[in-house]
C-alpha cells in the first residue's frame, strides 16, 4: 500500500512538472534567446538530393518580402552531403504580428512537401558541414 501511494503522489508531481515546462515554452515563443531562431527551414533528402525548386520558392518568398521594404536577414547553414541546407531567420526586423504572418505564409507555401522542413523558436538544427580543405 505504502509503495502505491508513493507512485500516485510521483504522477502529480510529473504532471505539475509539465505545465510548468508547458508555460515556459509558450513565453519562449515571444522572447527567443539569442541563440535561438524565429523559424528555420530546413531542406532534406531522403537519398535523391533536395528539392530545388522548393530552395527557388524559399529565394523568391525573401525576395518579395524584400519588395514590401523590409529586407529580411538570414543565415544558411549548408550540412549534407547532397545538398541539404537550413535557411535560418530571426526576424527582428519584425514586429511580432509581422513575424507570426511571415512563418504562417511560409508554412503554406510549404504545405504538402516532404522535403522541406520548418521549425520554430530553436537554435540551430545542424553544425554547417566542414569544408574541404583546398591546397
Amino acid at each position: 500500500m505504502w509503495q502505491w501511494q508513493d507512485h500516485v503522489n510521483h504522477q502529480k508531481n510529473t504532471t505539475a512538472e509539465t505545465k510548468s515546462e508547458s508555460a515556459t515554452l509558450t513565453e519562449a515563443k515571444t522572447t527567443l534567446p539569442e541563440n535561438a531562431y524565429r523559424v528555420i527551414v530546413s531542406f532534406i533528402s531522403t537519398g535523391a538530393g533536395t528539392d530545388s525548386q522548393a530552395y527557388a520558392k524559399l529565394k523568391d518568398f525573401i525576395s518579395r518580402n524584400d519588395e514590401k521594404g523590409v529586407a529580411i536577414s538570414h543565415e544558411t547553414i549548408n550540412w549534407g552531403r547532397e545538398g541539404e541546407v537550413d535557411v535560418c531567420f530571426k526576424l527582428k526586423e519584425m514586429d511580432k504580428q509581422d513575424a507570426d504572418k511571415f512563418v504562417e505564409d511560409l508554412k503554406k507555401t510549404f504545405e504538402g512537401n516532404n522535403l522541406v522542413q520548418i521549425t520554430e523558436n530553436s537554435p540551430a538544427l545542424h553544425q554547417p558541414r566542414p569544408q574541404p580543405k583546398s591546397e
